[in-house]
């Protein structure tokens, strides 16, 4: 009986693996076309984003000059940038320290951001910390509070078969998104781009293996024109899914999923070169000074790893593997940027500072599994409550 019921599972595996959902096939020619011709994609929004950010900071400097010279004393302009990482269900931490920030006054108080990055659950924050309005922040924080059954669900008990996209399906989760973010949000987010503010959320590729940001405030600028929303979501979808777990998205023909899967926080691989902010400075105005840059980084993970005994199967062994994977990729941006930060202070003179805040290592979840609602409010609890005392906030790496 054992043995006709193991055959039997074989042969359904053998013969449903060539099921899967047909995508074009393409010579190894024309992948490596197609991967230069998103490199070269990749390379001309950076260069679209980095005059967007010249441009901003021109203004906002040429807006102060205007009221000093009418006698007025506003503060110095500081160019502001939000990065925002992945994490899950744990995105309930970002979107509380969000909220909870509004409470702070004076030097560490809420600015509105120049630039916002988001990368798979910080995705889906990003756009609501862009609009930056206190409804903005309150909405996001309460959908991170509210987690629904159906968000994420297994497709079936066959969900494990070779040629499922996935395990889950999270329609219920893209509901709310599009809910969420709904046509108003979109035109406004279309408005605050065209002032070039940037909203910049990371995906990977999986046909090419790279990593690929995509400037949502571009697309939602589209989204306006065209009247077709479809290709924001897509975007903010594709950042947040996991591979195997949550389905994947396409895009313009190519497979995308959770953009942590290559890096799990959008800060920019080289934020020196000649093509970032500050090499696009030098070379348009050499004679003038920079603004006061400040970057602001809200891990939604612990930064310290929390020992504990693995069962041996495949789920525990999975999401075990995701944790640390994803904790680690934090660790290595994190000190990536304190690099470049102390690089741009020490040879270009640079007045630039960040500020991290993360899961305090000693947070234990009160029940185990995800998109639980009692973890996601204590999650949530704890980031306003951090959010809320600026001390909180790291300016020095303190982890190992």
């Amino acid at each position: 009986m054992r043995r006709s019921v193991l055959a039997l599972i074989l042969c359904v595996l053998c013969v449903g693996s060539g099921c899967a959902t047909s995508r074009p096939k393409l010579s190894e020619h024309q992948l490596a076309d197609l991967r230069m011709e998103t490199i070269q994609q990749i390379k001309t929004d950076q260069v679209i984003a980095a005059a967007k950010f010249v441009r901003r900071m021109k203004a906002e400097q040429d807006a102060y000059a205007a009221a000093v010279e009418k006698g007025e004393h506003p503060p110095e302009p500081v160019f502001n940038v939000l990065v925002i990482s992945g994490g899950g269900d744990w995105g309930a931490f970002g979107a509380g320290v969000l909220r909870g920030w509004a409470n702070v006054q004076g030097e560490r108080a809420r600015p509105q951001f120049d630039v916002v990055t988001g990368v798979s659950t910080g995705a889906l924050i990003a756009p609501f910390a862009f609009l930056g309005e206190e409804r903005d922040y309150e909405e996001i924080c309460e959908l991170y509070r509210n987690p629904k059954k159906d968000w994420v669900e297994l497709k079936d008990w066959l969900f494990f078969l070779p040629w499922r996209e996935s395990f889950t399906t999270t329609k219920g989760l893209r509901r709310d998104v599009e809910a969420q973010l709904n046509r108003e949000r979109i035109e406004r987010i279309a408005k605050l781009s065209g002032e070039d503010r940037s909203l910049i959320i990371g995906t990977t590729n999986l046909d090419i293996g790279v990593n690929r940001p995509f400037l949502l405030g571009e697309i939602c600028e589209r989204a306006v024109v065209t009247g077709n929303d479809t290709p924001v979501y897509d975007v903010l979808m594709a950042s947040s899914a996991v591979p195997a777990a949550f389905p994947p998205q396409i895009i313009d023909g190519s497979l995308y999923v959770d953009g942590g899967t290559t890096a799990n926080m959008l800060l920019g691989a080289n934020i020196r070169s000649d093509k970032s902010l500050v090499g696009m400075w030098k070379r348009t105005f050499p004679d003038r000074k920079m603004s006061r840059i400040r970057i602001w980084v809200i891990v939604n993970n612990q930064m310290a790893d929390v020992p504990k005994i693995v069962s041996p199967a495949w789920p525990s062994i999975t999401g075990e593997s995701l944790t640390t994977m994803t904790r680690m990729s934090n660790i290595a941006s994190m000190r990536l940027l304190d690099y470049q930060t102390e690089l741009l202070r020490k040879v270009d003179g640079l007045d630039v500072e960040y500020f991290y805040l993360a899961v305090p290592d000693d947070f234990r979840v009160p029940v185990e599994g995800t998109f639980q609602k009692e973890t996601m409010r204590a999650l949530s609890d704890l980031g306003y409550k951090l959010g809320s005392e600026p001390e909180s906030w790291h300016t020095t790496l303190t982890f190992e």
